[in-house]
């Protein structure tokens, strides 16, 4: 984790890898899942996915972790959210100008 971030990514949430469709059975199949540390705030607030199509955000989560993806499942670690919520967008915000690692804004 950066110097910068250290300090800000204090929570935690858990992300089902998005693996493809299961034609066989109906569904969605999901890998393992995983930790990232991470803050987050609900926003509701018109945005376009990475298809470009137009939704309303629930959360914005702010991490220094590259492995979420489109389409992955995430889960706040919080006792007020229960619901895993899909992963709509995943941007790289560059942090060269601090001379640190780049950070991400997932949004669901």
């Amino acid at each position: 984790m950066s110097s910068i971030a250290r300090w800000s990514y204090k929570n935690t949430a858990t992300v089902k890898p998005y693996l493809g469709e299961d034609l066989e059975n109906g569904g969605t199949l999901y890998g393992d899942p995983f930790e990232i540390a991470c803050t987050w705030a609900a926003e509701s607030k018109q945005m376009r996915d990475a298809t470009g199509a137009e939704f309303v955000s629930n959360y914005v989560i702010w991490s220094e972790d590259a492995r979420p993806k489109y389409r992955d499942m995430i889960l706040l670690n919080t006792e007020q959210l229960t619901e895993w919520q899909e992963i709509r967008s995943h941007m790289q915000w560059d942090m060269a100008m601090f001379s640190d690692t780049p950070d991400y804004r997932t949004v669901t």
